[in-house]
């Protein structure tokens, strides 16, 4: 008989443990990209001590990797690091492109969540869940920054460029 009360004492404390343990792990929230989001903190450049903006949005797995399309919509002839200048209503702005180790580097990607799920035959690009790209005015602005005169007209041409290559 004192068997079975140490053995019931011992179910009761594993059972009370894994109640504690599962009532203290708080759920993960992550927020999904609908279009985009711009956060601060992005990648360094000379001559600005911050990091700048980038404009971060969700990868398809099913197109093309976006460094590819880039190098040949600009005709870069490289596809690692992506910088390139694009004039916009007569004024010159330098875009970068962020690769996957960079993005991981300066932003937590595991607060997003991914929506655009492919299984393995359907991917044709890059597996990254997440690209990015940051603006500067030629003036070394930082044009996604928050209070940049030059935030709209970044975000703009930055979102047509997205969506210019979710449509390849």
């Amino acid at each position: 008989m004192m068997f079975h009360v140490e053995r019931l004492r011992k179910n009761l404390f594993y059972s009370g443990f894994l109640l504690l343990l599962f009532s203290c792990v708080t759920p993960l929230h992550t927020v999904e990209i609908k279009d985009y989001v711009i956060l601060p903190g992005g990648k360094k450049v000379l001559g600005r001590e911050e990091g700048l903006s980038a404009f971060i949005f969700e990868n398809d797995p099913s197109r093309m990797p976006f460094h590819v399309f880039v190098a040949n919509k600009f005709e870069l002839g490289n596809y690692d690091e992506i910088e390139f200048w694009v004039t916009i209503s007569g004024n010159r702005y330098k875009v970068f492109v962020y690769d996957n180790a960079e993005l991981e580097k300066y932003f937590d990607t595991s607060q997003f969540s991914v929506t655009n799920f492919e299984t393995e035959p359907n991917i044709k690009g890059s597996t990254a869940k997440f690209l990015a790209m940051s603006m500067l005015s030629s003036d070394n602005d930082d044009c996604l920054a928050e209070n940049s005169l030059y935030r709209n007209i970044a975000a703009t041409y930055l979102k047509n460029l997205k969506d210019e290559y979710l449509k390849n």
